[in-house]
């Protein structure tokens, strides 16, 4: 058909698109230029028509050799309008900006779009009467999963508790339509940086229905990142939250290649789920790791200086005070600190996040013939230790604990201990709940010096 521009202004501010059939094929009309009222004719030139609104109408280009476009039905976009949120279905309903929201037809022509502002919102206008589909989309990072979620999935497909809604959906990373150990098992791999991506995609927004009938409607709308299946993600924040810390609370020396380090948490734990995310001290590599949690369950990853480790099971894992709950296999050494990252977390059996636990591992030193002392573990319940790092010749170790007032409630000594390692136990379960300062003095030929009187533990009931 011969390119022309078409009609588009009507009585009353009326504005008309139509919908017609042009040798079988669906075209959209509109007028050129005019004023006519519903049921009157129109001529201008070569463009004929007339029609009444809501019924079909009978249009005719030209003649002669031109198309002729009949049984079109008029449609109207007066006052159609939609307005919204779009927001994170967290707890806080966080706001997504720079979100493009669009309506499409059913047959998925987008009729309009719009982009959120700093609050969300959203407006759409201008669009004919009609059914469409309302949804959003988004470039925003994808975040906040980790194995909590991968534990909330395996919840979900034993049926001990059932994901619902929006949850539901983006459980299936693998857009598989059914939900599994393998998309936890996709979620634990992707937080390891081991995947970087779901068959799914990033993101996931509701969809609704809409009628269009020349009338204002306010519809809010909500999103979620694949995988975050309790909705713990912020996407405006920069950081997450981190529920793990990793402190010293021993010493070991660098004397041979590569050595076991045992990593503790400072109580007992139930739990379902362990995520996490460390940058390790420069100077120091982990080249391995082993765990009494379950194998099959259990991912880990080290790039880049940065160790990731995943797991959950719906068993769960009972861990006594000072049991490990994995080993690192390091070499090197050094004097800086382990950093805990963003999602960093362990989960009890209901995948619910427990407040900060710290992890106890040792320090990593160069190889050196001085004196070390530390306690272990800080803070302590029933059991406490003094571990040494004795140089050769050492005659006499004087180990005392003071109390608050500078009372000494416990000593003890060792005589001719052998050089290196060596562990000493403190009888913690005699001891009152509160803060003990150690003092300790060595005898190294003839004299007895004190070599640590800064070192404080705290016992706890």
């Amino acid at each position: 058909m011969n390119s022309r521009p078409l009609l588009s202004k009507i009585s009353r501010g009326l504005s008309v698109v139509l919908l017609a059939t042009c040798l079988g094929l669906p075209v959209w009309v509109s007028a050129q230029s005019g004023t006519v009222s519903a049921g009157k004719d129109f001529n201008n030139g070569t463009v004929q028509w007339s029609y009444s609104l809501g019924q079909p109408f009978h249009l005719q280009l030209g003649s002669g050799s031109q198309p002729r476009l009949n049984q079109g039905l008029q449609q109207t976009y007066q006052d159609n309008k939609i307005t919204g949120l779009l927001r994170y279905d967290n707890t806080a309903l966080t706001p997504m900006n720079n979100c493009s929201i669009q309506l499409r037809t059913l047959q998925s022509a987008v009729a309009a779009t719009a982009t959120t502002n700093t609050a969300g919102a959203y407006e759409l206008s201008a669009f004919p009467d009609g059914s469409y589909n309302l949804s959003a989309s988004s470039t925003k990072p994808w975040g906040g999963v980790n194995a909590t979620d991968a534990l909330r999935v395996r919840q979900h497909f034993t049926g001990s508790t059932p994901l619902l809604g929006m949850r539901l959906a983006v459980a299936d990373v693998n857009a598989s339509a059914s939900i599994n150990a393998n998309d936890a098992l996709l979620i634990t791999r992707r937080f390891n940086n081991l995947s970087s991506s779901f068959t799914s995609g990033d993101w996931y927004f509701e969809t609704v229905a809409v009628t269009a009938n020349g009338q204002t409607q306010n519809i809010n709308l909500k999103g979620l990142t694949y995988g975050d299946v309790n909705g713990s993600f912020t996407p405006t924040s920069a950081r997450q939250p981190v529920r793990l810390d990793m402190a010293y609370d021993a010493v070991r020396y660098a004397k041979d290649a590569e050595q076991w380090l045992p990593v503790y948490a400072d109580r007992a734990l139930e739990m379902g789920a362990l995520s996490v995310v460390v940058q390790c001290p420069e100077g120091l590599e982990v080249v391995d790791l082993r765990s009494v949690l379950s194998r099959e369950d259990l991912l880990w990853n080290y790039q880049g200086g940065e160790l990731r480790l995943g797991w959950s099971n719906v068993a769960g894992k009972s861990l006594k005070q000072g049991e490990p709950l994995f080993e690192l296999k390091v070499k090197g050494h050094s004097e800086s600190t382990w950093q805990m990252k963003d999602l960093s977390e362990i989960a009890d059996l209901n995948a619910d996040p427990l407040d900060m636990v710290q992890l106890r591992i040792p320090k990593v030193l160069a190889p050196h013939q001085g004196w070390h002392v530390a306690l272990y573990p800080n803070p302590a319940y029933n059991e406490a230790y003094f571990d040494f790092d004795l140089p050769a010749g050492t005659g006499l170790v004087r180990m005392e604990l003071l109390d608050s007032r500078g009372r000494v409630v416990w000593v003890d000594e060792l005589a001719s201990p052998s050089a290196g390692r060596l562990r000493y136990e403190i009888p913690a379960y005699a001891l009152a709940e509160g803060r003990y300062l150690a003092r300790v003095q060595a005898q190294i030929g003839s004299n007895l010096d004190l070599v640590h009187q800064n070192l404080s533990l705290v016992i706890r009931r």
